[in-house]
């Protein structure tokens, strides 16, 4: 008990020692329209079709802002407090990014991109707390179904999308009644087990859109058995201890809900690479068990970000 308060606490103290990253500016396009200049008419740079694309005109104050397209750049120029882009036509989406600043992720177009047409965003800053998907923290609760079923605990950090996480599940299904006898083959005691589940792994985090994200992972996970007597056998608690150390791979998709609330959905395939002694002889008379370390599970969670 003692140390499950500590693991928690210890948490609860990451998470907020590491809080200031996702504070910040935020970047926003507060305007949006077309230009009365003719950039694009009078400079045309045609795509790979041959058709004459738009300009978009980015203007803000201070530098080191980076201007990025869906659909690639045909040209850009830079100058002091603006930004202009070559588009093609038919852009929908661009994302803005500043080296110290919250990033504006895939901001729709509010109108059709035309060929030979000049439009202008205006930039501006918004002072306060923000949270910053490319570099932050979060915590999370969930439950696991399939090979290992229970709640889950989740905390984890994130850094330009690169993702390291700690992950706990408390197993709750149980393994058949288990029986151990002595020399004489008299019954010496009984046990069913259930498992607890911690991982270590590391994901990459994919911005399909504002509100849509993909997540392979990897990493390692440990699994410690626990024994509960058998309810026909003789009280004990001595049972034999067992653990296993698995490789895992995943796949979390993941729609966010405002800026701090993303419900996951956690496909992940489970390798057993060691077992000590008591897990193999576990696993070979228990096919629960068994599949506790080597099998699918799924996590539906719910991950909250600072």
């Amino acid at each position: 008990m003692k140390k499950r308060k500590l693991l928690l606490l210890i948490a609860i103290v990451l998470a907020m020692s590491l809080k200031s990253i996702a504070q910040g500016k935020k970047i926003q396009i507060t305007r949006f329209g077309i230009s009365n200049s003719l950039i694009a008419t009078m400079n045309p740079v045609t795509d790979n079709n041959g058709e004459a694309g738009a300009v978009i005109r980015f203007w803000y104050s201070g530098s080191d802002y980076i201007i990025q397209p869906n659909l690639g750049v045909l040209k850009m120029e830079t100058e002091p407090g603006e930004t202009r882009l070559w588009v093609p036509r038919g852009t929908t989406r661009v994302t803005v990014r500043h080296n110290e600043d919250q990033p504006l992720r895939s901001y729709t177009i509010p109108m059709r991109i035309e060929s030979k047409t000049d439009y202008y965003a205006e930039i501006s800053l918004t002072e306060g707390r923000v949270v910053n998907h490319e570099n932050h923290v979060y915590i999370g609760a969930g439950y696991n179904i399939m090979s290992l079923s229970g709640p889950s605990l989740t905390v984890g950090a994130n850094l330009q999308h690169h993702q390291i996480e700690l992950g706990a599940v408390y197993g709750l299904n149980k393994s058949d009644d288990l029986y151990f006898y002595d020399a004489n083959d008299n019954l010496k005691e009984g046990y069913n087990y259930n498992a607890i589940r911690a991982s270590l792994t590391y994901g990459y985090e994919i911005s399909v859109s504002d509100f849509f994200f993909i997540t392979p992972m990897a990493g390692v996970s440990y699994l410690a058995y626990i024994g509960n007597e058998a309810s026909s056998s003789s009280k004990s608690t001595n049972y034999k201890y067992a653990n296993s150390l698995s490789a895992t791979g995943g796949l979390r998709l993941a729609i966010g809900f405002g800026e701090q609330f993303r419900l996951c959905i956690t496909p992940e395939y489970h390798v057993a690479v060691y077992k000590d002694k008591n897990c193999k002889l576990f696993s070979s008379n228990d096919d629960n068990m068994k599949n506790w370390n080597n099998g699918f599970n799924l996590n539906v969670g719910l991950l909250v970000y600072f």
